[in-house]
């Protein structure tokens, strides 16, 4: 998708398995991966970091453990698996407008997401992204236990 480099994208970002729970995050295309990884983590309150990765596949609607096999997977700059999240640019995925993709938060306890392209616009001046501009459900505990310790 060609765009220019001064375009934000809008993602629509649920809970895998609890869409209700969801953040709209608008991020420049120059910015990258790490960085919508960091937007996530804060626009769910959460508080200990853990390894992640972004899965393009064709199949992102699927729940079958095989709709990952051959995707595109970018993941934390130290992930030995993964190309590099911290500098793959959003603009230059391959993303269409209601296009899906996945992210995983937490290789343990596996925080599975959905992101949609939901939009893509001219940036508003003086603003700073990435944004989150709307939000649906209250975020879960990162660990829903931990009370029972």
């Amino acid at each position: 998708m060609a765009t220019s480099v001064n375009s934000v994208f809008v993602f629509k970002v649920a809970l895998k398995h609890q869409k209700r729970i969801w953040r709209k995050i608008a991020i420049r295309g120059d910015q990258t991966l790490a960085t919508l990884h960091n937007a996530i983590f804060v626009a769910f309150d959460r508080d200990d970091h853990h390894l992640y990765s972004f899965y393009f596949s064709s199949r992102p609607t699927s729940t079958s453990r095989n709709r990952l096999a051959g995707a595109l997977r970018y993941g934390c700059p130290y992930s030995e698996t993964d190309d590099r999240a911290d500098i793959t640019r959003v603009d230059s995925l391959p993303l269409n407008l209601k296009g899906r993709f996945e992210y995983l938060f937490d290789y343990g306890d596996e925080w599975w997401h959905e992101i949609t392209l939901e939009e893509i616009h001219p940036p508003q001046k003086d603003v700073k992204y990435p944004l989150v501009i709307a939000s649906g459900g209250d975020s879960p505990a990162q660990y829903p236990d931990a009370e029972d310790f």
